[in-house]
């Protein structure tokens, strides 16, 4: 598993995917499908660096997707109906989990 990614390598993979930059404090980076926010994450801003595990984990979290899955998402492999796809599923596993009580 890649222990880290670079902050331009996230950002670019990203926006490939049909993310959007917003110019704030730090970094965000939004996917709408139409006008409805479906996910987002934030980099900060400061020179390119080096992203490790802990926060890797962090902004996978924020998307709803297992570290894995992100690093394809940032790498190219995993597309932006396949990111849709995931979150919808590990939605739905939480919430039976939480059915299941």
């Amino acid at each position: 598993m890649v222990a880290s990614l670079s902050q331009d390598e996230i950002e670019s993979g990203l926006m490939r995917k049909g993310f959007r930059r917003s110019h704030t404090d730090h970094r965000y980076l939004i996917l709408y499908v139409g006008a409805k926010k479906e996910a987002a994450t934030f980099l900060s801003q400061g020179k390119n660096q080096d992203i490790g595990s802990p926060m890797l984990n962090a902004m996978a979290k924020e998307l709803g997707l297992a570290t894995r899955d992100f690093i394809d998402l940032a790498k190219c492999p995993l597309s932006t109906e396949e990111l849709l796809a995931a979150k919808k599923e590990r939605l739905a596993s939480s919430l039976r989990i939480l059915r299941r009580g």
